[in-house]
């Protein structure tokens, strides 16, 4: 019986249950069973039917039964779907308050934080000169506080003001065929598919306007790499290619999904894919909606697996005119290893001025963490999928939160290590560092010139196919004069011998045709080049030896062809050291050029453990300059081993200032907050006042949490967080304490810990941790009366604060 002057599901809720229906609720479920399951779905793959399955099954084992026929899948469903419905617009309510309360400097507009997403007709910045506030929630340490331009005198022009990274991932596919289901009235990280189509369009009318013709290989308009190394990069990845397909637009109506990550994995901004293909649209989308956020002297780092190609694209058919000057294009570092070497000079992040010790595989972290919601999405309705991944993030967003100064100390020690190592290389080369500045310039210099305007190809290779050629038309003119022979003699088989006679004088004027063909392309020096080669038996194995060399750099371009192909490299390998040798006996012998200088053996117990400074990237004796005297970037191991420490110690110091910086945002991040809920709380009524007293009790546990993460960062000791220790303990409410492992929240960045597959033994750990927050918390409802001293205050502070769901209001307590 339920009173009617009040509906029944306001009844319900006083009463702590949540109902499945607005009108007419049939099942009730408790809030604490809902927030128990709640935690559950976020921390594995949601299944509701499952869960009804079971739960239905242990009420059967104590005599009770579901008395209806469909059970209470639907019913349940529906109650825990609206449930995290009500969850996540109280958290934007209590967000638009705290809006109002915003008192910036006064310097220093603020954007509309009404909106996550920026979708202007063209592209023109905001006027903003700060980050927006969404991007201030997204990431506290890349856009927290209003000093985001540093005026640290070391800041180097190069420095990049945030770093992020963008990729696709086809595995977070939906089928089509699926029922329609409604929207949720709740903020995404999802781009609207409007904003998306209209890039969509201005792509395509872009690229029609503009007819680019064939210059031959030189270097476009603003790019630092030839024509023929973009073409090489885009020949070795599928990402290039738009008209790849990826996955069926047959049998899936959502293809995938494109991320734009910070540096610290945090989400920014998602893109809902539909097409067969990784097209460049989304990306453009992607990053045009981030700078609508940012002010217009913003400068982002970016990283993408196909950076050249994109910046190419931008370039040479004018997306995103207006933002270029502000963004640096690099490559992740895993698919560095795909690209040409060329562009590896250039576009490499830890060779690229600004990015620190950046990897720019966020991204893959991020898919890896969502695998688990491939199964159940694969089924889902349109906006139940946005819907569940957006939950999703929203876990991951707190889960990173708490361990925001665990994050920056750990690559604060990182950097410390490597800095300390490039300085010991830099000291033990013994070139002093203007020396090897010239140096390195002079490598870019000579490893991305254009390649010879008569030919795509370069000289040596076409030599190198002329004596092959003339290799084989020799051994076929060969067995011409004895299949003759054979003739004038007799054999019994007349007629198979006239075939073979026929065929291979066939095969002796296609490679006579052949010869001629090559030979006409060798331009002016390329008869003198192979004269010379032809009369030498040294520069003979130096050709093969760059030709072996460079077909086993190309099969290292394919990830798959590792496992596949390696007996086939480890072949080539011993083929080429082979050749290297021959020529050392040579060059002992002083049959070799004057000057020469033997190639560099491939070592065969780091084959497949290649780094991207490692020797079989350098031609050592097997370039133009085989006959003369070798560059000291190419010849001298010191210099050498000097460029590779002065790269790396100056990427160290570009990742301090990265984290000072970014350390210093999270305390001004934190002021800011603090701040602004102690205002809200001045014309807060009761329910307003009670939400906001459980987010300052979180937020100073997590102030306490980055300060004793932050104790042995440099200047923790000094920095004024506003607050005093005794101030923030005061604040921290007991319920929210739950003790988990110091290091969870920590695996989402690629530094990982021993211990760290066994995700299983993580699933349990956190369930069982969550059980024991609610036992905990029935436990101070039952003593309230203990005193904060009393609690253990030491390393079980680590916690998921932010991820708990609040108490229950004191009206709900009263109630029950």
């Amino acid at each position: 019986m339920v009173c009617s002057c009040v509906p029944a599901a306001v009844q319900l809720l006083w009463m702590g249950y949540f109902p499945c229906a607005p009108l007419g609720p049939t099942l009730a479920v408790s809030l604490q069973l809902l927030s128990l399951v709640r935690q559950l779905f976020m921390r594995m793959p949601p299944n509701t039917s499952a869960w009804c399955e079971s739960f239905e099954a242990y009420l059967a084992g104590m005599g009770y039964k579901v008395d209806t026929k469909e059970g209470i899948h639907r019913r349940f469903g529906n109650a825990y779907h609206w449930y995290c419905i009500l969850e996540i617009s109280l958290d934007e309510h209590i967000q638009q308050q705290l809006q109002k309360s915003i008192s910036p400097p006064s310097d220093i507009p603020l954007a509309d934080a009404s909106s996550s997403h920026y979708s202007p007709d063209s592209d023109v910045f905001s006027s903003k000169m700060r980050p927006s506030q969404y991007l201030q929630q997204r990431c506290p340490l890349c856009f927290g506080g209003h000093n985001w331009q540093s005026n640290n005198s070391q800041q180097s022009p190069s420095d990049v003001d945030a770093i992020v990274c963008i990729d696709a991932c086809f595995t977070q596919k939906r089928r089509s065929g699926q029922p329609d289901d409604p929207v949720n009235p709740t903020a995404t990280v999802f781009l609207s598919p409007e904003d998306i189509q209209a890039m969509e369009c201005e792509v395509d009318g872009l690229q029609k306007s503009k007819n680019h013709g064939d210059e031959g290989d030189v270097f476009e308009e603003g790019m630092r790499i030839t024509t023929s190394v973009l073409k090489g990069c885009n020949d070795s990845f599928t990402a290039a290619d738009e008209r790849h397909q990826k996955a069926s637009t047959q049998f899936f109506s959502d293809t995938g999904v494109m991320a734009l990550l910070c540096r610290h994995d945090r989400v920014i901004h998602l893109a809902n894919m539909t097409s067969a293909g990784e097209k460049q649209h989304y990306a453009l989308a992607l990053i045009r909606s981030h700078f609508g956020h940012l002010p217009s002297n913003f400068r982002v780092g970016l990283l993408y697996d196909i950076g050249c190609q994109l910046e190419q694209s931008c370039r040479k058919w004018g997306f995103l005119k207006s933002f270029l000057p502000c963004i640096s294009f690099a490559i992740s570092v895993f698919h560095a290893f795909g690209h040409q070497w060329a562009c590896q000079l250039i576009y490499h992040p830890h060779k690229r001025e600004g990015f620190g010790l950046s990897d720019g595989e966020g991204c893959e972290r991020f898919w890896s963490s969502i695998k688990g919601l491939i199964p159940s999405l694969r089924v889902s309705g349109y906006h139940q999928r946005l819907f569940v991944i957006d939950f999703q993030v929203h876990h991951l967003d707190m889960k990173s939160l708490n361990g925001l100064g665990q994050w920056l100390l750990r690559h604060w020690n990182h950097c410390q290590e490597k800095k300390a190592s490039a300085s010991k290389g830099l000291r033990r080369c013994g070139v002093d560092i203007p020396t090897l500045q010239a140096e390195w310039d002079a490598q870019i210099a000579a490893q991305t010139k254009p390649t010879p305007r008569h030919t795509s190809k370069s000289v040596e290779n076409i030599v190198l196919q002329v004596m092959e050629t003339q290799k084989s038309l020799e051994i076929y003119e060969a067995k011409l004069v004895v299949l003759e022979q054979d003739l004038l003699h007799g054999v019994p088989d007349m007629i198979n011998l006239n075939i073979q006679i026929t065929e291979c004088h066939k095969k002796v004027m296609n490679f006579k045709q052949a010869l001629q063909r090559q030979r006409s392309t060798l331009g002016l020096n390329g008869p003198a080049d192979l004269a010379r080669i032809q009369n030498s038996s040294y520069l003979q194995l130096c050709m093969h030896a760059l030709a072996i060399k460079k077909q086993q750099r190309l099969q290292y371009h394919t990830e798959a062809s590792v496992k596949r192909r390696e007996p086939g490299i480890v072949k080539l390998a011993s083929s080429y050291n082979n050749l290297c040798l021959q020529m050392v006996g040579l060059i002992h012998k002083g049959k070799a050029p004057q000057g020469s200088i033997a190639p560099l053996l491939i070592p065969r117990d780091s084959l497949f453990k290649l780094d991207v400074d490692d020797d079989i990237w350098q031609d050592v004796g097997l370039g133009d300059d085989a006959d003369g005297v070798l560059p000291a970037w190419l010849a001298d191991d010191k210099v050498r081993s000097g460029i590779r420490s002065l790269l790396e110690l100056r990427r160290c110091e570009e990742e301090e200032r990265h984290l000072l910086k970014e350390k210093q945002a999270l305390v001004l991040w934190f002021s800011e907050q603090w701040a602004c809920m102690q205002r809200a709380m001045e014309d807060a009524d009761d329910d307003l006042a009670y939400e906001l007293n459980c987010r300052l009790s979180k937020l100073a546990g997590l102030c306490l949490m980055w300060q004793k993460q932050l104790s042995d960062f440099p200047g923790a000791a000094y920095e004024n967080w506003g607050l005093s220790n005794e101030d923030l303990h005061s604040m921290v409410q007991v319920p929210h304490l739950m003790c988990v492992d110091a290091d969870d929240g920590e695996r989402l960045d690629g530094f990982e810990s021993e211990g760290e597959g066994e995700d299983d033994t993580v699933l349990d750990d956190e369930l069982l941790y969550v059980a024991e927050e609610f036992a905990l918390a029935d436990e101070y409802h039952q003593h309230n009366d203990m005193s904060l001293a009393e609690l253990s205050w030491g390393d079980e502070m680590d916690s998921d604060l932010l991820d708990m769901d609040p108490p229950s209001s004191p009206s709900k307590r009263a109630c029950r």
